[in-house]
């Protein structure tokens, strides 16, 4: 409130230290004395605020001042002080009408404005005689011929006002000034719906556009029905030469409410790696090329080395980790039910390497060289479509074979393998498949994202636990 009461002071009374240059220092007295008193009646110290009044008015009465902007001013705010704070509403009646008398236009600031104060303000409006505004407005007209300097306002600056605006967006203002007036600023001065002062921004040259200005009213200062605002060119003292509306009789603004809706926004502030410019699309297809290999436990017999020559002949067993060498291809489809759901298909081709052929007599053997699984997959999103980086939990269930490269155990007699006590050979794990998987997805643009997954796959009723790596571009449509 204490804000108000000194804007409300600056505002209106700058005026009258403007049109008052025959006798600077005294106005400025004036002024400051004002000053003084709002701030005291702001804290309610109404009796102080009193005093500077009327030694403002002793002030203007010595220095001859009596009928100037100045005085009807004073008698304006030691009315309000009058009337709201000593609660002598006929003291306070005389003083609206003496300053009537000096400046019929004049008017009291809305940060000094209550229900009573307007009430008996309105009464000395209504009771001022035609003589007394003719001679008011003689006075004042007087004044600034003889004293000021011609005060080029309102017609000096050209501006198309703005009367309609989206609501919490910001409105853009501009406004021309020409060269010649002397403007070493030009300010924008705002009001929203909800606030009790005006807030200034000083208007940017607009480049290539001699004597345009712009600026914009914050989108925080938009978000009720309406926003008010006036322009004001000021000289290098800061004094105003020219305005666009004013304090009093400001611009108005309707703020309609957006049409449509505007886009989610993520959750919480997005960092530069995390941000990006669109979501993705909540609903389509879902297709993933990837590649991948990985290794882990298998138990069971070598597929071309089953049988141990040795007497007695007994089947060969070997279990412990192992690697799904060469490597795979791991296509994917699925559609997305929503925006953070993947329903799909994956397939598993795994090209085998490493092993050994087995010759008996002319005849060579070949062990396998792929192995095919199908898989179905739920895939579930931990961030939704607005995040560039998306991790992911899956869960899967299918059938197929997953095959290891191992080496047969030494001292074990097998058929063909050459002259070592070795052999190279595959433990296939399979046919039913079931695991778990995680992995994330970088978003590249609007519908292609760089993929990698980690899944862990068990095998029955060849025992196998496998781990896969997979690397590969999502396509989102």
């Amino acid at each position: 409130m204490l804000v108000g009461f000194l804007l409300a002071a600056s505002w209106s009374i700058r005026d009258a230290r403007a049109a008052m240059p025959d006798d600077d220092a005294t106005v400025n007295q004036i002024v400051e004395l004002n000053k003084t008193a709002l701030v005291l009646y702001g804290n309610v110290d109404v009796a102080g605020a009193a005093q500077a009044l009327e030694q403002a008015l002793a002030l203007c009465g010595s220095a001859n001042l009596a009928n100037r902007p100045a005085a009807a001013r004073t008698h304006l705010h030691l009315g309000v002080v009058y009337v709201s704070g000593l609660k002598k509403r006929e003291e306070g009646l005389s003083e609206f009408k003496k300053a009537l008398a000096i400046d019929p236009r004049i008017r009291i600031a809305k940060s000094l404005l209550n229900p009573e104060v307007e009430q008996v303000f309105a009464q000395a409006t209504a009771a001022a005689p035609a003589s007394s505004e003719a001679s008011g407005r003689e006075a004042v007209q007087s004044a600034a011929t003889t004293s000021a300097p011609p005060r080029r306002e309102r017609l000096a600056m050209q501006h198309p006002p703005v009367t309609r605006a989206i609501r919490g967006r910001p409105v853009a203002i501009k406004v021309h000034v020409p060269p010649g007036l002397g403007a070493a600023r030009v300010v924008l001065a705002y009001l929203a719906e909800d606030a009790d002062v005006f807030l200034a921004r000083e208007m940017a040259p607009i480049k290539g556009a001699s004597g345009w200005y712009e600026e914009e009213i914050p989108s925080e200062a938009t978000r009720g029905a309406r926003v008010a605002y006036y322009l004001e060119a000021q000289n290098p003292d800061d004094q105003p030469i020219a305005n666009h509306g004013s304090p009093e009789e400001p611009h108005h603004v309707l703020l309609d409410p957006e049409v449509a809706p505007e886009e989610p926004r993520p959750e919480k502030p997005a960092s530069p790696e995390d941000h990006v410019t669109a979501p993705l699309p909540s609903r389509g297809l879902w297709l993933v090329l990837a590649v991948g290999s990985g290794g882990g436990y298998h138990s069971g017999h070598p597929e071309m080395n089953r049988v141990d020559n040795n007497m007695p002949q007994a089947e060969i067993h070997v279990s412990g980790f192992g690697l799904a060498r060469l490597g795979h291809l791991a296509p994917e489809l699925g559609f997305l039910p929503r925006d953070r759901m993947v329903v799909s298909v994956q397939g598993r081709i795994q090209a085998v390497s490493g092993t050994q052929d087995v010759e008996v007599g002319p005849t060579s053997y070949h062990p396998a060289q792929y192995a095919v699984a199908g898989l179905a997959k739920l895939t579930w999103f931990l961030r939704d479509s607005q995040h560039r980086l998306r991790p992911f939990v899956v869960a899967q269930v299918g059938a197929g074979q997953i095959r290891h490269t191992v080496t047969t155990p030494v001292g074990a007699n097998l058929s063909g393998c050459g002259d070592g006590p070795t052999c190279k050979d595959t433990v296939m794990g399979g046919l039913a498949l079931a695991g778990l998987g995680t992995g994330l997805t970088w978003k590249l643009d609007e519908n292609l994202a760089a993929y990698v997954a980690f899944n862990v796959l068990a095998g029955v009723p060849s025992v196998m636990v496998n781990g896969d790596l997979n690397i590969g571009i999502a396509v989102m449509r």
